[in-house]
């Protein structure tokens, strides 16, 4: 891959992003070793689903790198992750760190990827590509949308364990942030994040005609996918690999995108980095990020109870 700073797309893609470029890329390639080992099924999704059919690799503002897998073959790389991903490579989930969000992340240590929605929390940041585990969308009116409940309540509760960054400034939000921390004490943040897992493991694939992300099923319409899109696989063009992409691709993107083919810069969903470093890592940074950031707590609850009395005001 050319490290060379250029641009593509009116946008200016500098040396160090191509570093960060790089090393998503040979994680990704440790990843689909594994999975070709084990025969387990990955794809390219998101941005890089995007990216690999109208780019031919990264979109030139992208920062990341995001594979889909189905429950099962994710469950499976889950399980075999601790023999087939040594240090510095390390993957991350609720089983592994304090990661709640539902799905993982391939992270390479002694580096730092450290996002604006993350910097708060005790867990490994060093650069990553993101893992979705794709389940079955139940059938029948509200179904969805209950198992969505359910799940985000447990997620919920565990971020305010460990400390979420949209610090509560309401006195009902208070009242729930400890009852949900006193929930995860008595019963424990495992077996909370296992169940919340298990609440979307129960509808088998082979038994829906839909699947979706269950990290990001309270959005439907855009990540709901006819399980049949994935029958098969595919590959592209990707920088100077090639990448699996699933067989439906254009009716994946057009249900996320829309018309997918005009780009549109939408910035980086991680918030953006406070720091994406290939040469130091997070433990060297994050104490200089918290001292720096360590007011944004309060500025957020004074922000909210402004907006909120205005709102009241009117």
């Amino acid at each position: 891959m050319n490290l060379e700073q250029e641009t593509r797309r009116g946008y200016t893609i500098s040396k160090e992003m191509k570093k960060v470029w790089a090393l998503e890329m040979e994680i990704l390639k440790k990843l689909l070793e594994v999975c070709e080992k084990h025969h387990l099924r990955a794809w390219a999704d998101g941005g890089t689903l995007l990216g690999t059919v109208r780019e031919h690799g990264f979109i030139p503002w992208d920062d990341d790198i995001d594979i889909a897998m189905l429950r099962d073959d994710y469950d499976k790389l889950v399980a075999v992750a601790k023999e087939e991903f040594k240090p510095p490579l390390f993957l991350q989930n609720g089983h592994t760190d304090n990661f709640w969000n539902g799905f993982s992340k391939l992270r390479m240590d002694g580096t730092a990827g450290i996002t604006r929605n993350s910097y708060r929390f005790n867990f490994h940041q060093g650069i990553f590509i993101d893992i979705f585990p794709y389940d079955a969308v139940p059938e029948g009116t509200g179904a969805p949308e209950r198992q969505n409940a359910k799940g985000s309540k447990m997620r919920r509760e565990l971020f305010n364990y460990w400390g979420d960054d949209a610090s509560p400034c309401h006195p009902m939000e208070l009242l729930t942030s400890f009852c949900d921390k006193w929930h995860v004490r008595l019963k424990g943040a495992r077996k909370i994040y296992k169940e919340m897992e298990d609440l979307y493991r129960q509808y088998k694939i082979s038994d829906h005609g839909f699947v979706a992300c269950s990290a990001f099923i309270y959005d439907l319409p855009h990540f709901k996918r006819d399980k049949h899109w994935y029958d098969e696989t595919l590959y592209m063009p990707f920088e100077d690999m090639m990448m699996p992409v699933p067989s439906g691709y254009d009716s994946i993107l057009r249900t996320q995108y829309g018309d997918y083919m005009t780009p549109k810069d939408s910035g980086s969903y991680h918030g953006g980095f406070l720091a994406l470093d290939t040469e130091h890592s997070y433990e060297e940074l994050l104490p200089a990020i918290r001292k720096e950031h360590r007011w944004d707590d309060w500025k957020h609850r004074w922000n909210v109870i402004r907006g909120r009395a205005s709102v009241e005001k009117r």
